[in-house]
């Protein structure tokens, strides 16, 4: 299986909702930076954020908008989250219903058939604006 084809299955499994399988495509020990987060989160924490982000938006949808192999199997993905908040978020922001579609980046490096880590990229600016959180900018 090659790097895109490991992201392919990435991407798959968060549009089932599937945090096990999720974390089934991460090689022990790899990590998962994201803006939401002061440090890399890895094994149990990892699962945990998964399944918690279903939460915060039970209908959730990755939608690639493009994603190829930078070499070495490092791959760039840019995407778009559409989900409504319905639940409440990892730090306990309770759900605002309002629905979201923002845009993202994830830089993905696969080893083998296993993700090493995830350095994913998006505006928590915008989320926050679209999810009525913050104030519109002027």
């Amino acid at each position: 299986m090659n790097a895109l084809e490991v992201t392919q299955r990435q991407f798959d499994a968060y549009n089932r909702h599937d945090a096990e399988a999720l974390f089934a495509l991460y090689a022990e020990g790899a990590t998962y930076q994201s803006p939401r987060f002061d440090h890399p989160l890895k094994g149990q924490a990892l699962v945990d954020f998964f399944k918690k982000l279903f939460t915060a938006y039970p209908d959730l949808r990755l939608e690639v908008i493009n994603s190829g192999d930078t070499g070495g199997g490092l791959v760039a993905t840019q995407w778009v989250l559409h989900g409504t908040h319905t639940g409440p978020f990892m730090d306990g922001t309770p759900p605002t219903g309002h629905t979201a579609a923002y845009p993202g980046a994830t830089f993905t490096q696969v080893e083998g058939d296993k993700i090493r880590s995830d350095h994913v990229y998006f505006d928590r600016q915008t989320v926050a604006e679209q999810l009525g959180l913050k104030p519109k900018k002027t």
